[in-house]
């Protein structure tokens, strides 16, 4: 049972991460795509903070339960 939530954690923390990178792909592609952002360089970060913020999650959990 532990190996299977720590595996789901993982696993959700990769799933975010892949849905904020492609976040950030999208709009490098098309900034005009995002229109409630007038701000490109902190929406990109945003986005980037939480992509170090699910990597930090996924090493605290290899480094303390894995």
């Amino acid at each position: 049972m532990k190996t299977r939530l720590i595996q789901a954690l993982i696993k959700n923390a990769e799933g975010n991460i892949a849905k904020h990178k492609l976040n950030v792909e999208v709009f490098l592609s098309n900034p005009s795509g995002v229109a409630e952002h007038s701000d490109y360089i902190q929406t990109i970060q945003d986005e980037i903070d939480k992509i170090s913020h699910y990597e930090d999650q996924i090493e605290v959990i290899h480094k303390h339960f894995g």
